[in-house]
């Protein structure tokens, strides 16, 4: 049985799409609020894009340790990475638009539901 490598190139973009359809909603209301929500969800899926690139990279039973050390070198990266640019955006991004930064900060958290429709979908082929 071969295990296939998920789509993780094509979760990412998708994610990137919700994050400018987000971003582009509030550029209705203001530009303020939609950099806001730019700049608030990118915190969130740089670091994680980053993982999920470097943690997929490595596959087969072989590789088991290779990928449990990448997993938990990337899950330090990412949890620092998205503090560092979370903060540096609320301290040097001014003005901001609070709760659109959130809303595209949460988004980006939240569409990790959409992750399991991406790769059952390939898993089903």
């Amino acid at each position: 049985m071969n295990i296939r490598r998920p789509p993780v190139g094509r979760l990412i973009t998708l994610q990137l799409g919700i994050l400018l359809l987000i971003s582009s909603l509030f550029l209705l209301e203001s530009a303020l609020g939609a950099r806001s929500a730019l700049f608030g969800g990118l915190a969130y899926w740089i670091p994680n894009s980053l993982f999920a690139l470097r943690y997929f990279r490595h596959s087969g039973a072989r590789r088991m340790g290779a990928v449990f050390a990448a997993m938990m070198a990337g899950e330090m990266f990412k949890l620092s990475a998205t503090v560092v640019l979370l903060a540096g955006t609320l301290m040097l991004i001014q003005p901001i638009d609070g709760p659109a930064l959130f809303t595209g900060f949460g988004t980006m958290i939240l569409s990790h539901m959409l992750t399991p429709l991406v790769f059952s979908r390939v898993a089903n082929r």
